[in-house]
């Protein structure tokens, strides 16, 4: 027993052949398996980093361009107003001293309940173009609609001619210029819109898209500022016409001044009394620094005189209600 070796058992299968087939068919399955597991990060700090949270820098910045923006136009056509308005007077507005936010406020003339309504249609129509045809009307009504929005989206072949035309015609249609600058600004924002939207796949590129917006936004410019203009020529007109309604100006003065004029009325108070001469029959236009513009109840654009009072010693001057 202890000088025989010990035969020991081969393994199941040892000496049968291998089939090349099987082998093949395993190595196969072996390499889908590997690729088919899921390979996760060792750690989390080799995981991929999360996007950085948002910030309101941008946000920040982009508020802060458009009230910029918004400030400079208010100033642009505050000073358009202004300069219209006094002109009428003859008065320089930048001799005036009105600083930056008095103009800009003076903006504010131009918001007018219809140019409010007709602007928050216009531009909810922009933003939500099929809104009118999609609420139940009644089967006339929104065919009528799909007319018009077809007869709108090719407007721009009548507003074009219609703005230049009135171009053309400006010495008779300068009252309402800003109406055919309007009408040319929309007139290109339609004809862009259809040439990109051409089935035929030409469609305005970028540098078409540029143009576009440029031109249409120095035509809006040159619209308001239209608009500006002729309110502030308007309302001028309107007070020269209604000189007694605005605040009188009662000017009190030791020494005589030379103000004579339709309405103006001197009274000499005698040498007792410190103001001498008493001037009535003014009204004020507006006041700077000490100094009142005043205009006499007979004030007429033909020929009437705007006086410009500085106060010093030896000069008085009282305010009270105009008439109705």
């Amino acid at each position: 027993m202890t000088g025989r070796p010990t035969a020991r058992s081969a393994p199941i299968g040892a000496g049968r052949p291998r089939d090349p087939h099987r082998e093949r068919l395993r190595r196969a399955r072996t390499t889908a398996a590997r690729r088919t597991v899921p390979r996760f990060p060792a750690s989390s700090d080799a995981a991929t980093p999360a996007p950085p949270a948002p910030t309101t820098t941008g946000l920040v910045g982009a508020v802060a361009a458009q009230a910029s923006l918004l400030a400079a136009a208010m100033f642009y056509l505050g000073a358009v107003y202004l300069t219209a308005f006094y002109h009428h007077f003859r008065l320089d507005v930048f001799t005036l001293g009105i600083g930056f936010p008095e103009l800009a406020i003076q903006a504010l003339n131009l918001v007018r309940r219809p140019v409010v309504i007709a602007v928050t249609v216009i531009a909810y129509a922009a933003l939500r173009p099929g809104l009118m045809t999609a609420l139940p009307w009644p089967a006339p009504v929104s065919r009528l609609l799909r007319r018009a929005g077809g007869w709108a989206r090719h407007a721009d072949l009548l507003l074009m001619p219609a703005g230049l035309l009135a171009l053309v015609l400006w010495q008779w249609s300068h009252p309402y210029g800003w109406a055919a600058a309007l009408a040319l600004a929309l007139g290109v924002t339609l004809a862009h819109r259809r040439a990109a939207g051409r089935p035929d796949g030409r469609a305005a590129g970028p540098a078409g898209r540029a143009v576009a917006t440029s031109v249409t936004g120095l035509l809006i410019m040159w619209a308001v500022t239209l608009a500006a203009n002729d309110l502030g020529v308007s309302e001028a007109r309107l007070t020269g016409r209604h000189v007694v309604s605005r605040t009188a100006a009662v000017v009190l003065s030791t020494e005589r001044l030379s103000l004579a004029g339709p309405g103006i009325r001197v009274e000499d108070l005698g040498k007792d009394a410190h103001f001498r001469y008493r001037y009535t029959g003014l009204r004020r236009l507006i006041e700077r620094g000490g100094r009142y513009y005043l205009l006499p109840t007979g004030w007429t654009h033909a020929t009437g005189t705007t006086y410009v009072i500085d106060v010093r010693d030896g000069i008085r001057v009282e305010l009270m209600p105009g008439t109705r």
